[in-house]
């Protein structure tokens, strides 16, 4: 049947594809061509059945239907990869961002704590002197 060697290798490069990093350009065009022509064809199958039924007898499927639901299960395989692999990709510019924020927050603890040891080694200073001042005339009585 030429459906099966139609579909074993579209359902590879639909895992494999939908598997691929999202961030390029290529990438993304080709998911927009992937979601055009499944438009097309969708818009097709329904303003020509019988083009799908001759397109089904001709893979060796009884049905245009059947056939419809094969394209259709390949897309569902698709998507759910790509979703997946997107999932994946925001998880770890989550993580990323997690840990640059907590990185920035320890450096801003560890300079306010230094901050405020020299503000109270310096009160401490003018207290000292302070306490000097007050009791130096006590001793030259």
């Amino acid at each position: 049947m030429i459906i099966q060697l139609l579909l074993v290798p579209a359902l590879v490069i639909a895992v494999v594809s939908s598997l691929r990093s999202r961030t390029s350009l290529r990438g993304q065009a080709r998911r927009k061509i992937i979601a055009f022509l499944t438009v097309v064809a969708g818009v097709l199958a329904v303003l020509f059945p019988d083009t799908l039924q001759s397109l089904a007898d001709w893979t060796g499927v009884t049905r245009g239907t059947d056939l419809l639901l094969y394209v259709l299960a390949l897309v569902i395989i698709y998507l759910v990869g790509s979703t997946s692999a997107r999932f994946r990709e925001q998880e770890a510019r989550l993580v990323l961002l997690a840990r640059q924020v907590a990185l920035a927050d320890a450096a801003l603890r560890h300079v306010e704590a230094q901050q405020a040891r020299t503000q109270q080694a310096a009160d401490d200073a003018a207290l000292s002197a302070a306490h000097q001042r007050v009791q130096r005339p006590a001793v030259t009585r």
